[in-house]
């Protein structure tokens, strides 16, 4: 036979709001323990001779909240072993209380069998008395768990069991990384005679001189998004959404997929150079105008029924998943080499490419050509179509320098293109060897280039026009040495 727990919701603390069928259980149990006996009721429960114990010791000895839990548990259980127990919480079982979600846990599947009544939570009881109500719903916390990823300031939120000041100066904090600090907020706790003293404070004074105890509730407002200060992933759809709206900006409804492509480029050359010049503030606001054209093609997207951003997100989620068998599955790798290796099969299997030809004709002709055929040569490479060692690359650059040169000498366009094309292809594929990506090292030449032009014009001391080809090419070789 099972031993039966039954896990009972006291309330706010008030007597009027124990509910009858927690009333009955109370006095009907074998035995009664309070969570803690710091609660309104313990007191009414007193003064109708119903008797009980407590967990309030194991609170006192505990030096953290993840060390009480196990010792509460085994206390409780010993006592069902013993009979019929009633375990009265704070509350509503199930809203904020750690303790009930920890006994389900550990209990499932073993010897005892739970029952849970409600009672009324003292969140419900304190949005009773402030008359806040919203359609959308409301978000319930406590201080002790609280963490700035689960807020949301388009919720009406309260904070529940700010204990103490300790506890109340670490909500805060955390409430700051995502509230404005002069937010106007609501603070209550309950006083000796039953009734409630509320004020409305600025979140940054929170923890200014105020008393706390278990009964003390916070209510955050519902921020609009002028409001915010920080914003989360899903204001920034809000906001596209709005702009596209039939209200919204003129220029952002006329865009489409199409007139967006210059934007897209644009905003991810304007990365590259915050990269580049190692400005992690300039980095922060081109990132955000790259995010902000993928949600823009999702929203147009979505508006035509064709995908939404949760679509786009799911996708590259899914697939780092199913790419990284190595984390997430059964798969081996142990070096960066073995992971390309994974990854290149993995991604040929999802594409469908049956031929090695076809995995080269999958690399987006749209690409800048010495990004493409760097990765054209990667690819073959994978197949053993490689030279052997950087020397047989150079002498294969060399060959091809040489078959321009000829062409050159007969003077046909058509072949000088083709040479030079070839030779471009080979530079790229001694880049390859010498692991260094031939954009970003072109790149960086024509930066140096325009340098040490500036420090011709600069020290030249008459225009450029008038100067001779030897004379400037007299003060380029002196820039080298200080570009």
């Amino acid at each position: 036979m099972k031993s039966k727990i039954t896990i009972a919701g006291l309330g706010s603390g008030k007597a009027d709001e124990l509910t009858l069928g927690v009333l009955k259980a109370l006095e009907e149990a074998e035995q009664v323990i309070l969570r803690t006996g710091r609660h309104g009721i313990a007191s009414f429960l007193k003064e109708n001779g119903i008797t009980f114990d407590t967990l309030d010791d194991i609170y006192e000895k505990s030096e953290s909240f993840d060390g009480l839990y196990p010792e509460m548990i085994r206390r409780i259980k010993a006592a069902a072993d013993k009979g019929g127990l009633v375990l009265g919480v704070p509350g509503h079982p199930l809203i904020g209380e750690r303790l009930t979600f920890e006994l389900i846990k550990e209990l499932k599947n073993t010897n005892y069998e739970l029952q849970i009544l409600p009672g009324i939570s003292q969140a419900s009881s304190f949005i009773a008395e402030i008359g806040r109500c919203s359609v959308e719903g409301i978000k319930i916390l406590t201080a002790s768990e609280l963490k700035p990823s689960e807020l949301d300031p388009g919720l009406p939120t309260v904070i529940m069991e700010l204990d103490n000041e300790i506890l109340a100066s670490e909500a805060k904090i955390r409430l700051l990384e995502v509230y404005p600090p002069e937010t106007e907020v609501l603070i209550s706790r309950q006083l000796e005679d039953g009734s409630s003293h509320v004020e409305e404070i600025p979140l940054h004074t929170l923890d200014h001189g105020r008393r706390f105890d278990h009964t003390s509730c916070l209510y955050m407002p519902v921020l609009s998004l002028k409001e915010l200060t920080n914003y989360k992933f899903r204001h920034l759809t809000e906001i596209m959404a709005i702009l596209r709206s039939p209200e919204g900006c003129p220029w952002d409804r006329e865009q489409t997929h199409e007139s967006l492509k210059q934007y897209f480029i644009e905003e991810t050359y304007e990365v590259l150079e915050a990269i580049n010049l190692k400005d992690a503030d300039k980095l922060i606001e081109e990132l955000g105008d790259v995010l902000l054209q993928v949600v823009f093609h999702a929203q147009i997207a979505s508006e035509h029924g064709e995908f939404t951003i949760n679509d786009v997100i799911s996708g590259i989620c899914r697939k780092m998943i199913d790419r990284h068998t190595h984390i997430f599955g059964d798969a081996r790798a142990d070096t960066a080499e073995q992971v390309i290796g994974n990854w290149e099969a993995i991604k040929k299997k999802e594409k469908g490419l049956k031929s090695h030809t076809q995995v080269l004709k999958d690399i987006p002709a749209i690409l800048p050509a010495l990004m493409r055929s760097y990765k054209v040569q990667k690819k073959a490479a994978l197949v053993g179509f490689d030279w052997d060692k950087p020397e047989d690359a150079m002498a294969k650059a060399e060959e091809e320098f040489r078959e321009l040169k000829e062409a050159y000498l007969s003077g046909r366009k058509e072949d000088i293109r083709e040479e030079l094309g070839d030779l471009l292809f080979a530079i790229v594929n001694v880049s390859r060897f010498l692991k260094v990506e031939p954009e970003q090292a072109l790149t960086e030449a024509t930066e140096k280039f325009i340098r040490r032009f500036a420090y011709i014009e600069e020290h030249a001391g008459k225009p450029l026009e008038e100067m001779t080809l030897e004379e400037m090419d007299e003060l380029w070789n002196r820039s080298k040495g200080v570009i």
